[in-house]
């Protein structure tokens, strides 16, 4: 008995390979379209989504929304999404299922900016490290740059003015992960950078001095802001005088603990 002739394809008019919406040549629109499909099924079923319909999460959200009315990254649209400010993982595997809960853990953020950080946190960004496309003049700001233990936040301390906008990643690192100056968690790395990002968007027309310090002086976002006017300077500390201020860093935290 002869089988029943297929369609069309969905995207020409050539005939469609037998049990499949397409030709051979748009294929991959198919795999596409699978591949889409087994992504939905997997977030469907991932236990960390599944926290986010539960009434104590609608409870979390409600508090964050009711405290952060406008968006805390841009500040001048609605917060509509309760974000964890470290990603909701991290918070989980790192401080207990608790602290999922934890509404200070969170922050209002609105859509455009939950799903800019989204980006940045799955590194869906690439190797740029940054969200950011074209920024405007940024004469108003300093990057400081150095490695550790090159004195990149005692310049700064030694410099700025009192009403300047400081920017210091490893501040930043203790701030949403609650641990130690310098003893950062490696994953939360793309959580700090969206909160870099939204610093340096937040200040792009400040009459304040701003200083953002950053270890590599290779950074894509360092190549940014010099490009749109930022003033650079490179801590030439030399190599055992940084060795020697990270040592004496770690017996003072040693002692300080003991």
């Amino acid at each position: 008995m002869p089988s029943s002739p297929t369609g069309l394809c969905r995207d020409c008019s050539s005939r469609a390979i037998n049990g499949t919406p397409y030709c051979a040549k748009h294929q991959t629109n198919n795999n596409a379209a699978e591949s889409s499909r087994l992504y939905d099924h997997y977030r469907k079923d991932d236990p960390v989504r599944k926290l986010y319909r539960c009434h104590r999460w609608t409870a979390t959200r409600t508090k964050v929304l009711r405290r952060d009315i406008l968006c805390v990254s841009c500040g001048h649209r609605a917060a509509t999404e309760a974000d964890h400010i470290l990603s909701a993982r991290l918070v989980i595997d790192n401080f207990g299922l608790e602290e999922f809960y934890n509404p200070d853990r969170c922050q209002g953020l609105c859509h455009a900016c939950h799903s800019s950080k989204t980006a940045l946190e799955c590194g869906w960004t690439g190797r740029k490290g940054t969200r950011l496309e074209i920024l405007t003049n940024r004469s108003n700001t300093t990057v400081v740059c150095g490695p550790a233990g090159s004195g990149k936040t005692t310049f700064v301390a030694n410099n700025k003015k009192p009403d300047d906008l400081v920017w210091d990643y490893d501040v930043v690192m203790q701030e949403i992960t609650g641990l130690p100056l310098h003893e950062g968690l490696p994953n939360a790395v793309g959580s700090v950078l969206a909160k870099r990002d939204a610093f340096i968007e937040s200040t792009a027309y400040s009459t304040h001095h701003v200083w953002i310090i950053v270890a590599n002086p290779k950074a894509v976002i360092v190549k940014m802001l010099t490009d749109a006017g930022a003033n650079l300077i490179a801590m030439d500390t030399p190599e055992d005088v940084c060795l020697q201020r990270l040592r004496e860093r770690f017996k003072a935290e040693v002692q300080c603990s003991a």
